[in-house]
């Protein structure tokens, strides 16, 4: 127990042997299937460092696009208490968030939605006066931990980060939003809830911003990158990097929100794109989905997947990239906004069948998951995942003493 026992933020990668690093998808309501995975190795840790253990404890950096930044501003919001903050939630609150508050969401409008409705499909009042009640005033830099959340500025056509790392210095300090308007921003998926404006503390900055996921559906190397910029600028603190692409010491756990198998992949034939107009490659009628979307949000993911696997594989650290995804869902259940209860059930039971099934892995030539072996699962290696990070913390404490942080 004696992990929870002492300070309560994470020590300095500058004591420690590993940098931790925890990645969320993009995905909607999907987001119930990070949650999930999240639950369970909140429970591990808590087997190891007892109940008040939680998930921001033990990662140095916390990334998460759209409903991915959602729950990562969830877990490294802090509590009230100002002397010796903790997080304000834990994995089953947020839990509770997608299957109670889902619903709500995305309740369906009262008239019908179609191409030549004037507005997204969701108005997007519940969610932001949710997510303004719960996070409050509470601003990036007081996160609990590192956070990394990308957005996609429509103004000024780029991509936009907000980084704990970044806002904390003077030269970006307009970064340091309230993490209520971050979250409304990186989750405002063009079509399905309203873009979402604000400004900078100091006024000086106006933001114009859409979902995360026009940046990085998968914010692995985002995550990398800025720890690759933080080595560069503070080498001191990263000793555990021999440079700023070295992965060999990184942690990484990586959770994807789900998909369709490839014999069931929802996809198009040549013949049909080529008979697309330019509307019809924004929005099919008949099916209301979005060729053009749904195309770049699924190949930018993988591609994210498949340098990581790589560059982990490059530096003989295959085992310190873990990726979770199922590849087992059914048409309705990958649906971004599919809040039905009894779908969300579907993704609780999915998402617990994924944990104790095999370990898959990108092929890097056909782009499908495929299982490492016939007995490795996701239990196993999150469970290995769990006792690694209560060490790298526990070792972290050992070596600091009674030294202030």
């Amino acid at each position: 127990m004696a992990g929870l026992n002492s300070p309560s933020k994470l020590p300095p990668p500058s004591v420690g042997k590993l940098l931790t690093v925890l990645s969320i998808d993009g995905g909607g309501i999907k987001g119930l299937i990070p949650a999930v995975v999240l639950h369970f190795l909140e429970g591990e840790l808590k087997k190891l460092d007892g109940e008040q253990a939680r998930i921001a404890d033990y990662f140095d950096v916390v990334a998460g696009t759209s409903t991915g930044g959602l729950i990562a501003a969830m877990l490294g919001a802090p509590d009230g208490n100002a002397n010796n903050p903790r997080p304000k939630y834990n994995t089953d609150d947020i839990k509770k968030f997608y299957i109670n508050d889902g619903p709500i969401i995305f309740t369906p409008p009262e008239k019908p939605h179609d191409i030549t409705t004037p507005g997204p499909k969701y108005d997007g009042k519940f969610l932001h006066e949710i997510l303004k009640q719960e996070l409050g005033s509470t601003r990036l830099v007081q996160s609990f931990t590192n956070l990394v959340i990308p957005t996609f500025d429509i103004l000024r056509l780029s991509p936009v980060i907000f980084s704990k790392y970044k806002a904390q210095e003077d030269e970006f300090k307009y970064l340091n939003g309230l993490l209520s308007d971050i979250t409304i921003s990186t989750s405002a998926a063009p079509t399905y809830l309203p873009a979402h404006c604000f400004t900078s503390e100091d006024g000086d900055t106006e933001f114009n911003m859409i979902d995360g996921g026009a940046a990085a559906g998968n914010p692995v190397l985002v995550a990398l990158s800025e720890l690759g910029q933080e080595k560069m600028k503070h080498p001191e603190l990263y000793p555990m990097m021999d440079r700023a692409d070295d992965c060999s010491n990184i942690l990484l756990l990586s959770l994807g929100c789900g998909l369709q198998p490839p014999v069931a992949a929802p996809g198009w034939t040549v013949g049909a794109v080529n008979q697309f107009s330019q509307v019809g490659w924004m929005i099919q009628l008949e099916t209301q989905r979005s060729p053009v979307l749904e195309i770049i949000g699924a190949a930018s993911t993988d591609i994210v997947d498949y340098y990581a696997y790589s560059l982990f594989k490059a530096r003989n650290a295959e085992r310190n990239y873990l990726r979770v995804q199922t590849d087992a869902l059914t048409p309705d259940m990958d649906k971004m906004d599919n809040a039905d209860p009894d779908n969300l059930n579907n993704l609780v039971d999915i998402a617990n069948k994924m944990i104790d099934g095999n370990v898959k892995k990108i092929n890097p030539v056909t782009f499908q998951l495929e299982p490492i072996d016939d007995t490795t699962t996701y239990q196993q290696e999150l469970i290995r995942y769990a006792k690694i990070l209560s060490d790298e913390r526990k070792g972290r404490i050992a070596k600091l003493g009674s030294k202030k942080y």
